[in-house]
């Protein structure tokens, strides 16, 4: 009988060792169990925050393309086409040409006494004088000069005109001939300058973009 109660006590003795050690088992198991499932939940914590951060670098450059893309606009909106416009001014040859007219008729005048150098060369002259010289004015300032440039065109037909009907009548080459063929040029000339647009801009107000 001892001896089985010694047994017994022996077998009772495992036991508890045996459920002691279990439970050390068993804690470290669910602490391991623990640590394993925070890592877990981290990994989609970091994936989400990953994918975040791809996605606002994602939004950032789509924003700088689409600033680029405005910037490109607004730069495309500033560009604004020249106006079509002519080589030379009318003025620097409608100046001469007046000057000229009224010069010679003004010689003619004094030498000959004829109211045909009034009629034909000053007044003509010193009218398309005046008109370039406006005109001149008008285009320093910004100012269309296409009312000069029209004026000055009509006169110088009226005169190719005359002087051509005068050729014909003497068939003098000096003064009709070269007059004639000096008046229908300038009016080709006025033409031109009115077909191409006007006379062309300054450079400074060509330099200012218009808004």
């Amino acid at each position: 009988m001892k001896s089985d109660r010694a047994t017994i006590r022996w077998t009772s003795g495992q036991l508890t060792d045996i459920f002691l050690f279990a439970e050390t088992i068993g804690i470290i198991f669910l602490h391991q169990l623990s640590i394993s499932s925070t890592e877990v939940g981290m990994k989609p914590l970091g994936f989400a925050a990953k994918l975040s951060t791809n996605e606002n670098a994602r939004v950032e450059e789509l924003n700088l393309q689409s600033d680029q893309m405005k910037e490109f606009v607004q730069a495309e909106g500033h560009v604004i086409p020249q106006k079509r416009s002519a080589k030379i001014h009318d003025f620097c040859l409608g100046i001469p040409f007046g000057g000229l007219l009224f010069s010679m008729g003004l010689l003619g005048y004094i030498f000959s006494r004829s109211t045909i150098s009034l009629v034909l060369g000053v007044a003509p002259g010193f009218a398309t004088l005046l008109l370039g010289t406006l005109s001149l004015k008008f285009w320093r300032s910004g100012r269309s000069s296409f009312l000069f440039i029209l004026a000055q065109a009509a006169i110088s037909a009226s005169l190719a005109w005359k002087y051509s009907h005068a050729y014909f009548l003497t068939n003098r080459l000096l003064p009709w001939g070269f007059y004639a063929s000096l008046s229908t040029a300038m009016t080709c000339f006025y033409g031109y300058v009115l077909l191409a647009g006007g006379n062309p801009p300054p450079k400074k107000l060509a330099a200012i973009p218009q808004q």
